[in-house]
């Protein structure tokens, strides 16, 4: 998204166009044969998470049926980043909302059944992820093509060989960063599923809440992305540090206030993920209590890394960075936790949030030292 914005902050939309061509055409070669595995192997997939023959089926189930997912939300992404970063960031959220709505109410028909179907269960909650983000996509150029928008009416450029060059500089850091964290959250729950079902089902659950909550702030991080990117682009350092800055203490009061929010509603918050049974609760309730009291410090390293850091281009240190803090602390401290010293869940909860501490401690002093602060568009002028 850094080149996009640092283009566009200098009003060049052949380069932003030329970048988003490159951008689609980059991500499906990678995820045609990722898809593909994803695909073909879900069964042994599953089998990483648990041994529970019934869960087993039903993820593999899921995955095949949700197969398309990948290719078409790559499309969804790169075509927000290019509309958000030429300031446009209503259209995205307005067409993600309709494609929610949609989603909903196809999971609540393709499981169920009715008027003609039959229940499909989880496979129907997998076509409808599948039907609605092809949707989404076809909502998206159907906005495109109705405004002449300049993502169809700007031109390429006939000789992008500089400009595939820097791309590819920080395409590929950001793309084994996405693989390296990938991996490393299905490591996770391949660690809390060999706990146990029931310490997975757990752990699922508090998964889509956090998602929920990371929501709350990837507007912020994307906002402060747009900025100083345009910032950047036009060589405006100071006026970039100075914004940082403000985002930061935004971010840090709105964190902790979020997070002491619901801490006092956490009860609420485990009867909506119906995590109230006698089983789930004596695990939920207190990895609620750690969630909630660190969710600040997740939201920080939110808006340092993609609202920040990125911004600037700063991608290879963000690799090194998430494997230091993930591969070299989070996972080894939470494996041994589990398997060595065999704590209980809260515990393991736990050493698995230590990833965000060292995460911090990393990033935070590269934004002091302002190494992000770069003009990406002058190696391509």
């Amino acid at each position: 998204m850094a080149f996009w914005l640092q283009y566009w902050g200098r009003s060049d939309k052949r380069s932003a166009k030329t970048i988003t061509k490159l951008s689609m055409i980059f991500g499906a070669k990678l995820l045609v044969p990722v898809t593909f595995v994803i695909t073909v192997f879900s069964s042994y997939i599953m089998m990483l998470q648990t041994t529970d023959t019934s869960v087993i089926e039903l993820g593999a189930t899921y995955l095949w049926y949700a197969f398309p997912v990948l290719i078409l939300t790559h499309v969804v992404i790169v075509a927000e980043s290019a509309m958000r970063s030429s300031g446009d960031a209503v259209t995205p959220l307005v067409l993600g909302a309709v494609t929610i709505v949609i989603n909903i109410a196809l999971n609540f028909w393709l499981i169920k059944g009715g008027w003609g179907l039959p229940a499909m269960g989880v496979a129907g909650a997998a076509l409808a992820t599948t039907i609605s983000r092809l949707l989404q996509v076809l909502f998206i150029w159907g906005y495109l093509k109705a405004r002449n928008h300049w993502l169809m009416r700007e031109q390429v450029l006939d000789n992008a060989t500089r400009l595939w060059a820097s791309y590819k500089s920080l395409a590929i850091p950001t793309t084994l960063n996405a693989v390296l964290w990938a991996m490393g959250t299905l490591m996770y729950q391949v660690i809390f599923g060999h706990m146990g079902t029931t310490e997975l089902a757990v752990f699922s659950m508090m998964g889509p809440f956090e998602s929920l909550c990371y929501s709350l702030f990837f507007g912020i991080s994307v906002a402060c992305s747009i900025l100083l990117g345009q910032s950047l682009g036009r060589d405006e350092f100071e006026q970039a540090f100075n914004m940082s800055k403000t985002f930061i203490k935004a971010v840090l009061v709105f964190g902790l206030l979020t997070g002491a929010g619901l801490l006092m509603g956490r009860e609420t918050i485990l009867s909506w993920l119906n995590l109230t049974t006698p089983e789930l609760h004596p695990l939920a309730s207190p990895a609620m209590v750690i969630l909630c009291c660190a969710i600040w410090l997740r939201m920080l390293n939110l808006i340092i890394i993609n609202g920040i850091l990125r911004a600037g281009g700063d991608n290879k240190f963000c690799l090194r960075m998430d494997f230091i803090a993930m591969w070299c602390v989070g996972l080894p401290l939470t494996a041994s936790a589990a398997f060595i010293f065999g704590l209980e869940f809260k515990l393991v909860y736990t050493c698995m949030l230590v990833e965000e501490v060292v995460k911090f401690s990393l990033c935070f002093h590269r934004y002091l030292k302002r190494y992000w602060m770069n003009n990406l568009t002058l190696a391509t002028a």
